[in-house]
């Protein structure tokens, strides 16, 4: 099998790994996608829970402060009675304090009271923004699983088609060609390059002058020495002038 001979197979297997690259990508991508709003979801619900749980506790909390709220303006009713029946100075004394005592904690709960309505408000303010994120966000995935699933199927059925393209495009190369071609494949994308006139191709640097006639004979593959790509001489394709093309028409319609 000539050298000639291989390039078209070896065309052939860098299309398709081509095409293969772009599929993995496609799906790659849609998957990601997908799975970076589900994955977007499943923060906001962590998030609604933990939120709720520390507005419930907050609300028991305060709940609690006004039993004790009510319990403390009892106590000072009693105190202000104890007051109103002191028999003497040691007795008014003791029950003065006690009041005074029981206002300053009564004026700490409701303190604490008031500080916890302005951070359950923050609260609740904070779970409707994160609810409203999180419903927004299920709705697109809802909208779009329908759509992606459809593109991965499609995508999946066209790389299982050029996977077994491959496998025959594969069959068509010699076996040190095909090894070869893997090597760079590793550590270059797309493989192969061409060569018209001693530029290669692929990183469109010059090759060495005497790498390029040896290329003219094609009798093997070469391999850029900048790039390392395959390297393999085809002709330029040839250009016909305008001038003549058009000539050639005119005559092509007069006959």
């Amino acid at each position: 099998m000539s050298i000639r001979d291989q390039i078209a197979p070896l065309e052939e297997l860098a299309t398709i790994d081509d095409d293969l690259r772009r599929l993995e990508e496609q799906i790659g991508k849609q998957r990601g996608s997908l799975e970076g709003m589900r994955a977007e979801a499943k923060v906001l619900e962590d998030r609604l829970r933990s939120d709720r749980e520390m507005l419930s506790q907050m609300e028991k909390t305060r709940s609690e402060l006004s039993v004790e709220l009510r319990q403390m303006t009892q106590q000072i009713e009693r105190s202000r009675e104890k007051l109103a029946r002191s028999r003497n100075e040691r007795e008014s004394n003791a029950a003065q304090r006690e009041i005074e005592e029981l206002r300053k904690l009564h004026r700490d709960r409701e303190e604490e009271i008031e500080r916890l309505n302005t951070a359950t408000e923050a609260a609740k303010k904070s779970i409707d923004v994160t609810d409203a994120k999180h419903r927004n966000i299920v709705q697109q995935i809802e909208g779009t699983v329908e759509g992606t699933t459809r593109q991965l199927d499609d995508a999946e059925s066209q790389r299982a088609t050029r996977v077994k393209e491959r496998e025959l495009a594969v069959k068509k190369l010699p076996t040190t060609l095909y090894r070869r071609y893997e090597s760079v494949r590793t550590r270059r994308p797309h493989p192969i390059a061409a060569t018209h006139d001693g530029t290669c191709l692929g990183c469109h640097l010059t090759i060495p002058p005497m790498m390029f006639q040896k290329m003219l004979r094609q009798a093997e593959f070469e391999q850029c020495p900048h790039c390392r790509r395959i390297l393999y001489y085809t002709p330029a394709p040839v250009r016909v002038p305008e001038g003549d093309a058009a000539e050639g028409s005119s005559t092509s319609s007069r006959a």
